[in-house]
């Protein structure tokens, strides 16, 4: 992960692409793809991975985290997982966002309000999500209907938090991914009442099978 800087904590959809999994993650990603097809994509912007980062760092929790881990670690795997988790989420939700990560989000949520006071989706977007071979997708939290400040606010700390679930810990684990190599960050997307919505498999999502 490069060194965070103010412009990399929030980027608008159409600056990002499949190049930036490691800032966006796989939806962010993924978002910046339909943009630049022409397709129409309501409007946001992703919080980035360094903005996850930065705030673990500015707020001595990276630190936190890592004594709790090791702490795990020398019980042999024999520590409750779900306490362990437990404690890991609470060091983020805990913390409030300092303000040059606050900031640049509200800002950004303003833009997108156009001065009024718009409901969106809030969802994780982590940036092992899309790898093949491997189903991170669904692990981490998005959280509908988010609106104002204070609640876009707590809505990213909860995404962020749920990295460290039980299920995503130990999913980790189990796959041989390194907890410190695996980050997160948000898509924050204006929500919409839809006609219709629907899933498109393009493989066999039990087999990875291409012939449907």
């Amino acid at each position: 992960m490069p060194s965070p800087s103010h412009a990399s904590y929030v980027l608008a959809f159409d600056r990002v692409g499949a190049g930036d999994l490691a800032l966006v993650g796989g939806k962010g990603a993924n978002l910046g793809e339909l943009i630049s097809a022409g397709l129409p994509v309501p409007g946001g912007f992703c919080v980035c991975a360094s903005t996850y980062v930065r705030f673990l760092q500015s707020t001595g929790v990276e630190l936190q985290i890592d004594r709790e881990l090791q702490a795990h670690a020398r019980k042999d795997s024999g520590g409750n997982i779900d306490e362990l988790a437990g404690r890991l989420r609470s060091l983020i939700t805990d913390h409030a966002l300092p303000a040059e990560l606050a900031s640049p989000m509200l800002e950004a949520y303003r833009l997108l309000s156009k001065g009024s006071t718009t409901r969106v989706a809030v969802r994780s977007s982590a940036t092992a999500e899309d790898l093949p071979g491997f189903s991170f997708a669904g692990q981490q939290d998005t959280y509908l209907g988010i609106c104002g400040d204070a609640a876009l606010l707590d809505a990213v700390r909860r995404c962020w938090a749920s990295l460290w679930t039980a299920r995503a810990i130990t999913y980790r684990q189990t796959h041989g991914f390194q907890h410190e190599d695996v980050y997160i960050a948000v898509v924050v997307q204006e929500m919409f009442p839809s006609e219709v919505s629907g899933v498109l498999f393009t493989v066999d999502p039990s087999q990875s099978f291409p012939d449907l």
